[in-house]
């Protein structure tokens, strides 16, 4: 149906049949030499086959055999899945093909054969899923599938050809006809002028259009015209009666005889209803409302697909063999790790909670950091400031020095965000943000900040020495870009800046402020350019830039106060991912924005100072449920390993899944943005920072899917299996996932079969050692899912899933003459790594 108003997907590839999406508003009557079947996703058509009239809602299929004429209107905002299958693609495969119609309409489907009914839904809602996909054997798995379908028509569908269709004799005619019509609809047409071109009859031809199309010519005419009228009603200002006269027309009133005898109702009220919003939509970029209908109608398919866990684990993947050659003995390059800088909490006052110090104490275990980022300090939580009687300040840093004094006696510098506001202190209490709610209003008194900053600075210098305050990073409030972290001017925020930093470098040059932590997936660079610009201007450059990113396009729209409150609240995944527009598309998303961001920084003089990403991560969201899958480790190592070294710091948002931004939930693996779920339980992601802690400091080579190092005399090679998520789950179509299911979500998936020839070792004998993370091993989400999923846990059960979700640990001998061959065999999402280390007999 390639003429419908809104077409949102029209798949154009290899495949012999046509598989699209649309929204339909009125197409008139036409034929094709194509069976096409017509799956309602959402809403309401009307469909007109000779004289009958079908009235199709959601989940309904209607079969139309090839050369029957037919007209399709759209009864509200709908979103159909449209088939269009050439009659000689089925000729050559249906024996008999051209003496065969099908009779298959859901509406009025006889009860025998609802079952094949099913079936057939599954199929073609199988086809849209496999057309965002598009994995190997794409085209193979499509054509699986119709034929599918057409063997369940031919099995309970089957009818013998019967009257209706377009005389095949005659349609070289009609095709010049219809051609002419569309060419030249704005025009005076007449029946007479076609006539006098085709060298008929006026009476001959009336007769012969009737018969052919299902329409007289008048009528037909009307409907071209309604049909063009429609297109520019809803995508542009013009008056009615300039678009009537402009679309042939001869007068307003024929035009809104015609339109309501059409549609029930007159031009302004279609208007109104269906775009309402049209001042709106012509300002943004319009391809905005078509993916928001795209997701939102997405999600329906789920209702006939078989997605189960069960049916992942049976399908056949794809192998992807590569065998690559390594030089062990090049000189390399010298790793710092500067992704080991900086792991974040939540706020400072989480910091102190036992389970969180619980978490921290693991994390520096097996993957020590230097730096814990926070924001909070100034909570109320945090019980620093209070008014006395007379209005003047009171400071309390009692829970500061709990702290700090706990960060630094497991290794821990603080990298302490400035801010939030303190109650007493706030110009607008009201102006708060999370669960436990921190105030984001600028201060009643700039004056009274600045003594709160400058008696912290100075108190923690006497308790913890100057040179060692010197040494931690002040990042200074929290993406002001948005209204809802910052309600104030940003004029007013930049003299807090301003007046912030002048009160810190009169205590000392060498503390350290950062910009505020702006959001690098934004399109506009307007907060950031004006920031930048004005600290030039009074000499208050920060001394390093923090940076933000979450892969979703369009932060920028659901960043308004209304939305990002609902997202605190967390509101329904799949209506917060319609909103965002989903997740990027784009699986090397974060390292072509950080590219871009340095080329900017750079552009701005600024490529001097330590660039920070102080929050990461693959969503925003608090309940994303593939948070805690073996996803999350392929995501992680994928993103440092392509990025090793490029900025000074990786800050992972966040560490633990008690996190006081959002209310806590009841269930164990929630979806939570943390390395460690509750009960101290590493999920597969902290598994994957364990492995990445043993990469050596001399990289060798590194590739897509593959990193070669050198630690001492040791050698480590790390591969990993990253797939991205589908198109669909990237819209927002999260239906199919659930608690124990949630791989259903990716595409690309295959089996990757690394094979690499490791030239250059010295000779002698090795200890080899491989560590795998996979959904065997590594993944405590997993393990739990296979001990039942228990709502629960007891004491018992949870050393079970810490003690059982270990990475799997292989350890083997070897004697090595000329090289090696290390071969790695990683499922999708897998993760490992080989360590060859030379032992001394």
């Amino acid at each position: 149906m390639a003429n419908s108003i809104y077409e949102l997907i029209e798949i154009k590839d290899t495949l012999p049949f046509d598989v699209s999406l649309h929204s339909v508003n009125y197409v008139p009557s036409h034929w094709h030499n194509s069976v096409e079947i017509i799956f309602v996703l959402r809403g309401h058509l009307e469909v007109t086959m000779g004289s009958q009239k079908h009235t199709l809602m959601e989940g309904d299929v209607l079969l139309i055999n090839q050369c029957h004429v037919h007209e399709v209107i759209g009864l509200d905002m709908n979103i159909i899945a449209t088939y269009l299958i050439p009659i000689s693609y089925l000729k050559e495969r249906i024996k008999g093909m051209e003496s065969i119609n099908f009779e298959c309409y859901s509406g009025s489907i006889r009860q025998d054969k609802k079952s094949a009914l099913n079936h057939i839904r599954q199929l073609l809602a199988d086809m849209v899923q496999l057309m965002h996909k598009k994995g190997e054997a794409y085209e193979l798995e499509m054509q699986v599938r119709m034929l599918g379908v057409f063997s369940a028509l031919m099995k309970q569908f089957k009818t013998p050809v019967i009257s209706g269709a377009m005389n095949e004799k005659y349609m070289e005619r009609m095709m010049r006809i219809i051609t002419y019509i569309d060419d030249n609809y704005r025009e005076e047409i007449s029946l007479h002028n076609i006539a006098e071109r085709e060298y008929l009859s006026v009476p001959y031809l009336s007769k012969f259009f009737s018969e052919n199309i299902g329409l007289n010519f008048q009528s037909y005419l009307t409907s071209i015209r309604l049909k063009n009228t429609v297109e520019v009603l809803l995508h542009q200002e013009d008056t009615i009666s300039d678009i009537a006269l402009a679309h042939g027309f001869p007068n307003v009133k024929s035009f809104y005889v015609a339109f309501k005898n059409r549609y029930h109702m007159t031009p302004n009220e279609y208007r109104s209803q269906y775009r309402p919003d049209l001042h709106e939509q012509k300002e943004k970029a319009s391809s905005n409302y078509l993916a928001f209908s795209q997701s939102s109608a997405l999600g329906i398919i789920n209702s006939y697909l078989q997605r189960s866990q069960s049916n992942d684990m049976e399908q056949v993947r794809s192998l992807e063999a590569t065998s690559i050659a390594v030089n062990v003995g090049v000189d390399g390059s010298p790793l710092r790790h500067t992704w080991k800088n900086l792991i974040t909490i939540g706020k400072a006052k989480e910091g102190l909670h036992a389970d969180v110090q619980q978490h921290l104490r693991y994390v520096q275990q097996h993957c020590p950091f230097r730096y814990l980022r926070f924001h909070g300090i100034f909570d109320d939580a945090m019980m620093v400031y209070q008014e006395d009687e007379n209005g003047h300040p009171v400071f309390n840093f009692r829970f500061v020095d709990q702290l700090f004094d706990f960060l630094l006696s497991i290794g821990l510098k603080p990298f302490v965000e400035l801010g939030f506001m303190p109650g007493e202190l706030a110009a607008d209490p009201s102006k708060t943000i999370f669960y436990k709610a921190s105030y984001t209003s600028p201060p009643k008194s700039i004056d009274h900040w600045c003594q709160l900053v400058k008696s912290f600075i100075l108190h923690c210098q006497s308790r913890y020495g100057k040179s060692e305050v010197e040494s931690w990073k002040f990042e200074f409030w929290n993406e002001p870009e948005l209204k809802v972290f910052w309600p104030g001017s940003d004029m007013d925020y930049m003299d807090l800046y301003l007046r912030t930093y002048e009160t810190m470098k009169s205590i000392s040059t060498k503390l350290q402020i950062g910009a505020p932590g702006c959001i690098i997936t934004f399109r506009s660079r307007a907060f950031s350019e004006t920031f930048f610009a004005f600290c030039r201007e009074r000499n208050c450059l920060p001394d390093f830039i923090p940076l933000h990113f979450y892969p979703h396009e369009n932060l920028e729209d659901i960043v308004r106060t209304d939305h990002i409150e609902q997202f605190f609240k967390l509101g329904p995944y799949r209506k917060l991912l319609e909103e965002f527009q989903g997740i990027s598309p784009n699986p090397d998303y974060l390292k072509e924005m950080l590219e871009q961001e340095l080329r900017k920084l750079d552009e701005q003089g600024l490529s001097g100072r330590e660039v920070y990403l102080t929050e990461w991560n693959s969503t925003a969201y608090h309940r994303e449920l593939t948070n805690d899958t073996l996803y999350k480790a392929a995501y992680i190592v994928k993103n440092i390993v392509e990025n090793l070294d490029r900025i000074h710091g990786f800050g992972y948002w966040v560490l633990s899944d008690n996190i006081e931004e959002t209310a806590a939930s009841p269930q164990l693996f929630h979806g939570g943005l943390g390395l460690i779920a509750q009960y101290g339980i590493p999920k597969a992601a902290m598994y994957a920072y364990h492995l990445l802690a043993k990469l050596g400091d001399r990289l060798i080579t590194k590739g897509d899917g593959y990193t070669v190092t050198e630690g001492g005399e040791s050698y480590q090679v790390m591969t990993y299996n990253y797939c991205h998520f589908d198109d669909l789950y990237a819209l927002g179509d999260t239906s199919f996932i659930n608690a124990t299911s949630r791989y259903n979500g990716f595409k690309g998936e295959k089996t990757l079969r690394l094979e690499l020839d490791l030239k250059g070792l010295p000779i002698g004998k090795y200890k080899l050692v491989t560590h795998t993370i996979d959904r065997q091993h590594g993944s405590s989400y997993d393990k739990w899912v296979e001990m039942g999923a228990p709502e629960s846990l007891t004491a018992e059960d949870t050393t079970y899933l810490k003690e059982s979700s270990h990475p799997r640990r292989h350890v083997q001998f070897l004697d090595v003459e000329d090289g090696v061959i290390l071969i790695s065999i990683l499922e999708p999402h897998g993760v490992e790594l080989i360590e060859l280390t030379p032992v001394y007999e």
